[in-house]
């Protein structure tokens, strides 16, 4: 089994910066929220800072997968606001990091939560992505 634990030490951490756009709102679903950044676009912020925080740090053929996201978004950023987010490794369990995350602008939080990933073998998952996608292909011609 591959000791994580080795290679990925609490504290460790990134920061991705971002200026809110048009497309990191909620427009298409609300016209009142075309100037806001969406909660969703809190997420794929929060995802990409875990990400580059194991960025180069894990072995050949390995990678990080979503496994859970706790999100609170508690302040509105409008377009043409930096946002900073900065992703913290608070545990490593196993194949499982748990990581602290903080989406923040000039005045302070915008948004906090809790990024879990999972460190698994990329064929691993090509292979167990095919098969389910067979099993579902089954199904599908039998009804």
């Amino acid at each position: 089994m591959l000791d994580l634990s080795a290679m990925l030490q609490p504290g460790l951490s990134a920061e991705v910066k971002k200026t809110v756009d048009l497309d990191d709102t909620a427009g298409t679903s609300s016209p009142y929220l075309n100037q806001y950044l969406s909660t969703s676009a809190c997420a794929a912020l929060a995802v990409s800072a875990s990400m580059a925080a194991t960025e180069g740090r894990l072995p050949e053929g390995y990678l990080s997968v979503g496994r859970r996201l706790d999100l609170e978004h508690d302040a509105p950023a409008m377009i043409g606001t930096t946002v900073i987010v900065k992703a913290t490794l608070r545990e490593v369990r196993g194949n499982r990091l748990l990581f602290d995350v903080l989406g923040s602008d000039a005045l302070g939080v915008i948004f906090k939560g809790v990024n879990e990933r999972v460190v698994v073998n990329r064929i691993g998952l090509e292979e167990r992505g095919t098969e389910r996608a067979q099993q579902l292909k089954a199904l599908r011609e039998k009804l």
